[in-house]
């Protein structure tokens, strides 16, 4: 009588358990993308915080700017929809050096001076960023692609073509303490190789994926080269940014 018992208990304890599960709709996943077409912008033009705005959003990711009133220069993010991938100087700072970008809008990063400036979510909020689309400027591009048309940047490669010389971004993500957590490496030019034919200058939107930093808060984008000199990189430090994907999860209902 007392084996029955346990038996029946056990067998109403599993019906229920395997009731609940049944019932269970699970966490609901949703994929959000920044990707700036919120923002306002005439044709062929760029925002770049002369507003004094110091920031913009979009689809829940703040990027932070600064712009400064003396000199009309900024750092940190900026947005733009231009992609002039043929004028090779300062004045074209604001293009993708992608040709078939269109009137699609996107991001610049240009690194604070000895810092860093962030994309970043809601305060104490984390999500799992999944992935971020990424090009060079133009600028960029066609200075490591012919050297500086001033003599302050180099050619990559070389008057040989031989020099092993890159052009690297990494990714950090960011805790919701501000603790730096993981990062990411992305060449975004690469003459590395014994082959000279497999040298490349990133010319067109690239994804990468970014699961491997985990739940973050915030995240910033540190640019590298093998081009310097006494005073930091040679290398111009822009990149282009688009389609950042991250994820918002929600507990399911039973």
């Amino acid at each position: 009588m007392k084996r029955f018992k346990k038996h029946g208990i056990a067998l109403l304890l599993g019906l229920i358990i395997f009731t609940a599960c049944k019932k269970g709709k699970g966490d609901l996943t949703e994929i959000k993308t920044a990707n700036f077409e919120n923002l306002n912008l005439d044709s062929n033009a760029y925002w770049n915080g002369s507003d004094g705005t110091g920031k913009f959003n979009s689809n829940g990711v703040t990027f932070t700017n600064n712009f400064n009133t003396s000199y009309g220069s900024w750092d940190g993010f900026v947005y733009s929809q231009q992609n002039d991938v043929v004028t090779a100087d300062y004045t074209n700072q604001f293009s993708v050096f992608d040709a078939s970008n269109g009137i699609n809008k996107f991001a610049l990063y240009y690194p604070p001076f000895g810092g860093d400036a962030f994309a970043f979510f809601v305060k104490d909020s984390t999500y799992l960023v999944n992935s971020i689309s990424v090009c060079n400027s133009s600028y960029t591009a066609l200075t490591m692609k012919n050297g500086d048309p001033y003599g302050f940047s180099k050619k990559f490669g070389g008057t040989t073509g031989n020099d092993p010389d890159w052009y690297k971004m990494t990714v950090i993500g960011y805790n919701a303490t501000g603790d730096s957590v993981k990062s990411v490496n992305f060449y975004l030019a690469d003459y590395r190789f014994a082959d000279n034919s497999k040298d490349y200058i990133i010319n067109k939107w690239t994804t990468i994926d970014l699961t491997s930093l985990g739940k973050i808060n915030k995240m910033t984008f540190r640019l590298s080269s093998s081009d310097n000199g006494a005073y930091g990189m040679n290398t111009p430090a822009y990149v282009c940014l688009d389609n950042l994907k991250y994820e918002i999860v929600t507990s399911g209902s039973y």
